[in-house]
């Protein structure tokens, strides 16, 4: 059930791939089209974003992380909290429309939540 619903980013122009991690960095199940991911890096880059994302908000007293956005040349990533736990992660072109992937990611929730 959770890559049928991974499947509704894909239809998106321009995502490449949508994860689940857990917040240890753990792939829970990923879906991609047209790009090779090497699961190292991708760990890396994530638990990265993570680490630094929380550290950022907690600077900000007690707000918690709804989102992020990091921006590349040719790609951009787009995570954000599914589960107390769990993280949806967005790899998409940079010509992707970032309105309606953080629109899909907002609708999709409950569904992907009942999935994990």
């Amino acid at each position: 059930m959770l890559k049928q619903t991974l499947t509704k980013f894909l239809v998106i122009n321009g995502v490449q791939a949508a994860i689940i991690v857990e917040e240890n960095g753990e792939i829970i199940e990923s879906i991609k089209s047209g790009i090779v991911i090497d699961k190292k890096k991708l760990y890396s880059i994530i638990s990265t974003i993570m680490v630094d994302s929380k550290a950022t908000a907690s600077r900000f007293g007690s707000s918690p992380l709804s989102m992020v956005f990091v921006e590349y040349s040719d790609n951009f990533i787009i995570l954000g909290p599914m589960a107390e736990e769990f993280y949806l992660v967005i790899i998409a072109k940079n010509t992707a429309n970032i309105g309606q992937i953080t629109y899909e990611m907002k609708k999709n929730q409950e569904e992907i939540v009942s999935d994990l």
